[in-house]
């Protein structure tokens, strides 16, 4: 996370150095201005996503995470999490946070994978704007060519990686979030 904060950091002056020379304070601090007006539009929504996500940690016992989601429940938690993945509303600041948290309550990485790749393929609340602006037909053959990408995402990434990636992740996001609390 450190890192990731730097680079960005990093671009971020870097992006501002290209807008001093293009078009001075003016423009530098038009950038600064877009960008504090984009975090003014989307901080609500964050705050919520964290918030559920910190509220489903607490609420859904591990034990049931495990018994639901995890290595136990098989093809079973695959499809209940793409079914989740699927319904889900909100864009990646809602529905990462509660992958994460889905995995550190012991969720197999498959089914978190199946649950990020259905939200990405599925996602129920877009389908009227979908059909509007491409047509039923277009909308209907997409989500029949991509209906299985969730489950065999999920069953790769099983087979693939297994538990030893779910730890290492967990201890990751263990590790991201002391850090955060000492900061």
């Amino acid at each position: 996370m450190r890192n990731t904060t730097i680079g960005m950091a990093v671009v971020a002056v870097i992006l501002t150095i290209l807008a001093y020379v293009q078009g001075g304070l003016k423009l530098v601090s038009r950038g600064f201005a877009n960008g504090g007006q984009m975090l003014l539009q989307v901080f609500p929504l964050l705050l919520v996503a964290f918030l559920v996500a910190g509220l489903i940690q607490t609420l859904v016992s591990q034990e049931m995470i495990k018994k639901w989601l995890g290595k136990e429940s098989g093809f079973k938690g695959l499809l209940l999490g793409a079914v989740a993945g699927a319904l889900i509303p909100g864009g990646p600041y809602v529905f990462y946070p509660i992958a994460a948290s889905f995995l550190m309550g012991g969720a197999e990485i498959g089914t978190v994978l199946a649950f990020v790749t259905a939200k990405n393929l599925w996602t129920l609340s877009r389908l009227p704007m979908e059909i509007a602006l491409i047509g039923s037909h277009i909308t209907l053959v997409r989500y029949v060519i991509t209906f299985a990408f969730p489950i065999l995402v999920g069953l790769v990434a099983n087979a693939v990686y297994g538990e030893k990636m779910s730890q290492r992740i967990r201890h990751q996001i263990s590790e991201i979030s002391k850090k955060g609390e000492e900061a």
